[in-house]
C-alpha cells in the first residue's frame, strides 16, 4: 500500500516543550488542516493530537511524502524543522496503518489500554472530515482503527481496567497520599471527559470536589455526581483552600503560575499537590520551587507508568491479533479498490470477446438458440477469468502493481489482434 503514511511525535520520546509545540487544539483544525494538506501536496490529511503525541496521517496519489509532511509540520507549528525531524517518526503504507490501530488501542499509550484514544480518533477524523481534508482510504483506515479499539475493549482485560491519563493521575496522587484522600479538597479545573473520570473516583474515593470551568452550564452535570460546582473566575480562591488541583483544560497558556499561587496560598498554607494533564500545559513549571508545592506532569506520570505492560502480556497478545485481523481486512480493502479499474477490464474484456464469438457462431440462428448459447458461454468465461481476478487481488495486496497491469490485460481484444 504505497500512498499513505504517518508522522509520528510521541511524548514518550521528546521533551514536553517540543510536544507543546507541535500540538493542536480541536478548535484549530478547521483553519489549520488545509494548509498543512496543501502544503504537503496531500490528497488526505488527518491530525492526531492529544496530550501524549501529535500523529499527521497523509495519503498521496502516488508515492508518500513523509518528508514533506515532516517539513509542513515544522512550518505550520513555526519550529525550526531539523528538531522536528530529530524526533519524528515516520511510517509508510502497511506500517503506518498498523500504527494507528495500536494507538487507538491503546498498546501505544503510556497508560496502557488508555481509554480515551478512540474518542480522540473519531474526533480528529470528524474534523478532517468537516473540512474535506479526510479522503476515502483515510476515512476507512479511521473507521478500521475504531473498530480494533471496539474489539480489543469486548474480549480484553486491558481495557477493562478502564486506564487513562487521568486514572493513573489519581491513582498515583492517592498512593503519594498514603492511598487515602478521603475528606480532602479537591479541585478539578475543566469539565471534559477527563475531568469526568476524575469527579468518579474522587468522589468514590470520598474526597471532597470541585469542578471549576470556564463555562459554568458544561459543568453541572458533576452536581449529580457529588461535587461542588464554580465558576473559572473563582480559580484564585479555589487554589487557596484546596489539597489538590487536577487541571485538564484545552487554555492556550497556563492558567496557574507562581505569581498566582503566591497570591493565592501564603506561607503556611499547606500542602498542594498539582496534576497537569493537559498540553499545552495548564502549569507553569515555575511553580516547582514554591516551598509546598508538588506538580505532576505528564511526564512524571509517563514514568510512573514505565513498567506497567508486563502485567498484561496475555491480554497484549490477544490486542495484536486483533489489530492484525483489522489490518488484513482494511488491506484487502485497499487492494480491492486499487484494483478496481483492472478488474473492470478483466471482466469488460473477456466479455466482449465472448459476445463477439456469440454474434459470429449464432448469426442467422433463432433467437432461443441464441440465448442458450450466450447464457453458456458467458458463463464459460466468468470461470476462466474467476483464476486470474483472485491472483489479480493478491497481487494488489503485495503491492505488485507490474502483475496488476499485465493481468488486466488478459482479455484485452486489441492485444488479442496484435
Amino acid at each position: 500500500m504505497g500512498g499513505l503514511a504517518c508522522v509520528s511525535i510521541a511524548g514518550c520520546d521528546v521533551s514536553l516543550d517540543l510536544l507543546e509545540a507541535v500540538s493542536y487544539g480541536h478548535d484549530e483544525l478547521a483553519q489549520r488542516l488545509p494548509a498543512l494538506r496543501a502544503t504537503s501536496a496531500a490528497s488526505g490529511v488527518v491530525v492526531l493530537s492529544t496530550c501524549q503525541r501529535t500523529e499527521v496521517y497523509a495519503t498521496w496519489p502516488g508515492q508518500p511524502a513523509a518528508d514533506a509532511l515532516v517539513a509542513a509540520v515544522a512550518r505550520d507549528c513555526g519550529v525550526p524543522e531539523p528538531p522536528v525531524r530529530a524526533v519524528a517518526r515516520t511510517l509508510h503504507g502497511d506500517a503506518a496503518a498498523r500504527h494507528l490501530l495500536r494507538v487507538t488501542s491503546g498498546l501505544e499509550s503510556f497508560a496502557l489500554g488508555e481509554s480515551e484514544i478512540a474518542g480522540q480518533v473519531r474526533a480528529a477524523t470528524e474534523a478532517s472530515r468537516a473540512v474535506g481534508a479526510c479522503d476515502v482510504v483515510l476515512e476507512r483506515l479511521m473507521d478500521a482503527a475504531v473498530s480494533a479499539s471496539r474489539k480489543t475493549r469486548r474480549r480484553t482485560s486491558i481495557a477493562a481496567a478502564t486506564r487513562s491519563v487521568a486514572t493513573v493521575a489519581v491513582d498515583t496522587i492517592v498512593r503519594s497520599r498514603g492511598r487515602a484522600i478521603a475528606g480532602q479538597q479537591l479541585l478539578v479545573v475543566g469539565a471534559g471527559q477527563v475531568a469526568e473520570v476524575v469527579v468518579d473516583r474522587a468522589t468514590a474515593a470520598g474526597a471532597k470536589v470541585t469542578v471549576c470551568n470556564r463555562t459554568r452550564r458544561r459543568a453541572a452535570r458533576f452536581a449529580a455526581a457529588g461535587a461542588r460546582v464554580v465558576d473559572l473566575a473563582d480559580l484564585p480562591a479555589c487554589l487557596a483552600t484546596c489539597d489538590i488541583a487536577i487541571l485538564a483544560t484545552a487554555a492556550p497558556h497556563p492558567l496557574v503560575n507562581a505569581r498566582i499561587l503566591r497570591a493565592a496560598r501564603p506561607v503556611g498554607a499547606g500542602p498542594l499537590m498539582l496534576a497537569d494533564l493537559s498540553l499545552p500545559r495548564n502549569v507553569d513549571p515555575d511553580v516547582r520551587p514554591l516551598p509546598s508545592v508538588q506538580l505532576i506532569d505528564l511526564a512524571d506520570l509517563r514514568d510512573a507508568t514505565a513498567v506497567e505492560a508486563q502485567d498484561f502480556t496475555t491480554d497484549m497478545a490477544a490486542t495484536e491479533e486483533i489489530i492484525e485481523g483489522e489490518l488484513r481486512r482494511y488491506l484487502r480493502w485497499v487492494a480491492g479498490r486499487s484494483a478496481a479499474a483492472a478488474l473492470r477490464q478483466v471482466h469488460r474484456s473477456a466479455e466482449s470477446i465472448a459476445r463477439e464469438e456469440i454474434a459470429r457462431a449464432t448469426g442467422g440462428a433463432p433467437s432461443e438458440v441464441r440465448d442458450v448459447v450466450e447464457r453458456a458461454l458467458l458463463r464459460t468465461v466468468h470461470r476462466l477469468a474467476h483464476g486470474p481476478t483472485r491472483r489479480l487481488l493478491t497481487a494488489a495486496e503485495a503491492g505488485d502493481t507490474d502483475l496488476v497491469n499485465l493481468l488486466g490485460g488478459l482479455f484485452d481484444p486489441t492485444a488479442a489482434a496484435r
